[in-house]
């Protein structure tokens, strides 16, 4: 049976998921992955001031995935950015609060730069009332 993605795992424990293509891993999902995986310390940072404000106290952001595959698809993005939320003097945990930030490409004139939209696709884990 094969595959319906492809995953493999950065230095960092960052997981990279690419969608298959016959029996691999989809070439332009692999050349999306490397272009967006290179430009990441651009990207992270304006993920997560999208979604630092659901969160207050103390802590920091931890990237989890990198999603080119079904999920991705699934929330009409060219790519998922998964990340948890590791509150002060704590490790990650099945119970830290999770969110996936989905960009997306709009429509753009042939000579234009690309530019995402960004948009929070799924919450999971946060206390409420966010105090």
């Amino acid at each position: 049976m094969p595959h319906e993605q492809w995953m493999t795992r950065l230095a960092d424990d960052t997981e990279v998921v690419v969608a298959a293509d016959g029996n691999g891993p989809s070439p332009l999902g692999i050349d999306k992955a490397i272009a967006i995986v290179q430009s990441r310390f651009y990207l992270e940072p304006r993920a997560i001031q999208l979604i630092a404000p659901f969160l207050k106290g103390r802590g920091s952001w931890r990237l989890l995935t990198i999603d080119f595959g079904v999920e991705a698809l699934r929330h009409a993005s060219e790519f998922l950015m998964c990340f948890a939320f590791v509150t002060a003097n704590t490790t990650l945990c099945g119970t830290s609060p999770y969110f996936e930030v989905g960009f997306a490409l709009p429509k753009q004139r042939p000579l234009e730069d690309p530019v995402f939209l960004l948009t929070v696709r799924t919450i999971v884990g946060i206390p409420f009332p966010m105090a």
